[in-house]
């Protein structure tokens, strides 16, 4: 039994289908992929009130085909992804995506995130590429960013990476260079961008910047079967619950651990994921049903899959990519409104100058734009021209919210992280009150305390003004005004406020300190 069918969103029941519904539901079709941001999910042999009916097989065959010319007209690829038994037939779940050379694939952002040592980098390495690993680092090399990521075998920085398909094959495997972006790009259906940050305790700041300025649709948590559950696990794990990002788990290392440490690393893994304040459904992966059920139920995050994988011997790959392939947008992102971008990184190309690159939050950018930089530590914004635009490494004359970009700006020299790109300058601000929780003291938390200030691209010093109740322990609640050592463009949002082992989560209620833009 299914759900009601509810009006909004890109899931669709239809208890049959015939030649004669096809001019009358391909706009329905439309709005489906719309709302599903290029993706949508038709139940064949499902009444609208939920109940698998099913159909009759030569009944199911001609719904199909049905369906099929419904999308060839609105421009859609179609996918069955499994048939099961309804009440009195069968009942077919059908994926479409739409297809189009002017609009970008749809794009699900996936951050891997874990202990130092896990093999995260070795895991997003095979995904990409789907070489093995020798056991020795040879696969990790392929999601490294700087050679001493590669010599040392630890991430320090915050890698992307890009992964396409085409239906559920991979399109990366089958490019003579699998990390050669543009083709990954021109020749998907769709795309999961892979971030990659470091698991290392003193990375902390970056993993943060990471996560937070990727603004990803889910966590990939990654688990070594050999260690197990450790102190970073939990910290990743509860920022991401925090924030309110879904997350599953990988367990990796499974061909080199004993089989009585690996069920102790299972345990582990659902008594965390089944701990108050995180309250996850863990969900053994054992087959493509299981696959195709979890991925439905991702959006919601109630649901935590666990997939078991070895980066050497390839065992659990094929469960993970097909579960890659249909994770859904979960994010909406606005199109209509105007044009804003957190700066995440700098390069100055030589020929070229400055080149910024972030994620479009919203509206859409063209080139020629003129645009404003800012806030500088003075409050002040500059206005700029957009020289070019790439998007996965492709020239193009526009993006829209929701993709990572970089942009090439005109006459141009100075600019910072977590400095902003939008239409018209914004408001800059000093100050931020919040709704707080301590994640992790280890003593009182007092007016006059400071640290570091993570909040999407910007990482700031700052000091805790006020706080309501005059004082805060771990697990404590309540509301802070944060003053920040120079002006950013901060609205709403969650944050993390940190210091040493302190980690404070807080939520953004209103800004003060305005400086004239």
């Amino acid at each position: 039994m299914f759900p009601p069918e509810s009006e909004d969103g890109n899931v669709e029941y239809k208890l049959t289908l015939g030649p004669q519904d096809v001019d009358r539901m391909a706009g329905q079709l439309k709005r489906r992929l719309a709302e599903g941001g290029g993706e949508a999910v038709y139940l064949i042999g499902v009444s609208n009130d939920g109940r698998p009916l099913g159909l009759p097989d030569e009944e199911l065959v001609k719904a199909l085909e049905t369906l099929r010319e419904m999308a060839r007209r609105v421009g859609a690829s179609l996918y069955i992804l499994r048939v099961s038994e309804g009440i009195r037939g069968k009942v077919a779940e059908v994926l479409l995506r739409a297809v189009s050379r002017e609009e970008p694939p749809p794009t699900v952002t996936v951050v891997a995130l874990g202990n130092v040592d896990a093999g995260k980098s070795t895991l997003v390495g095979v995904l990409t590429t789907g070489r093995l690993d020798d056991g020795k680092g040879l696969a990790r090399s392929y999601a490294s960013r700087y050679k001493h990521e590669v010599l040392t075998g630890r991430t320090s920085a915050v890698s992307l990476r890009l992964l396409g398909f085409s239906g559920d094959k991979v399109v990366n495997h089958g490019l003579i260079d699998p990390l050669d972006e543009a083709e990954v790009y021109k020749r998907s259906d769709k795309l999961v961008l892979l971030v990659d940050v470091g698991g290392h305790e003193r990375y902390l700041r970056t993993a943060l910047r990471g996560l937070f300025s990727s603004q990803p649709d889910y966590v990939m948590l990654v688990v070594a079967a050999n260690s197990g559950v450790q102190k970073m696990t939990k910290e990743h794990l509860g920022i991401a619950v925090a924030i309110g990002i879904p997350v599953f788990v990988v367990v990796t290392r499974i061909d080199i651990t004993p089989s009585e440490v690996f069920q102790k690393t299972v345990e582990e893994v659902v008594r965390i994921l089944k701990m108050p304040g995180v309250s996850k459904i863990p969900y053994i992966i054992k087959d493509t049903n299981d696959v195709v059920l979890a991925a439905k139920a991702m959006p919601a995050g109630r649901v935590a899959p666990v997939f078991y994988v070895s980066s050497v011997t390839g065992h659990g790959f094929d469960l993970l990519l097909r579960f890659l392939s249909l994770l859904p947008r979960r994010r909406r992102w606005d199109y209509g409104g105007e044009f804003l971008m957190y700066i995440s990184d700098i390069y100055l190309v030589k020929g070229v100058g400055v080149v910024i690159g972030g994620l479009v939050e919203k509206g859409i950018l063209h080139v020629g734009d003129r645009v404003w930089l800012g806030p500088y530590s003075d409050g002040k914004w500059m206005q700029t021209v957009v020289k070019s635009i790439h998007f996965n490494r492709t020239p193009v004359e526009s993006a829209k919210a929701g993709s990572f970009i970089t942009v090439a700006l005109d006459k141009v020299e100075k600019v910072e992280k977590g400095m902003v790109l939008s239409a018209r300058p914004l408001k800059a601000v000093r100050e931020v009150t919040a709704d707080v929780l301590v994640l992790r003291h280890p003593t009182v938390i007092r007016a006059g305390f400071s640290g570091v200030f993570h909040y999407k691209a910007v990482r700031t010093g700052g000091y805790i003004k006020e706080i309501d109740k005059g004082e805060l322990m771990v697990g404590d609640s309540g509301v802070v005004k944060i003053e920040l050592s120079r002006p950013w463009h901060i609205d709403s949002g969650v944050f993390v406020f940190r210091n040493g082992p302190t980690r404070i989560l807080g939520r953004i209620i209103g800004t003060d300190g305005t400086l004239s833009a």
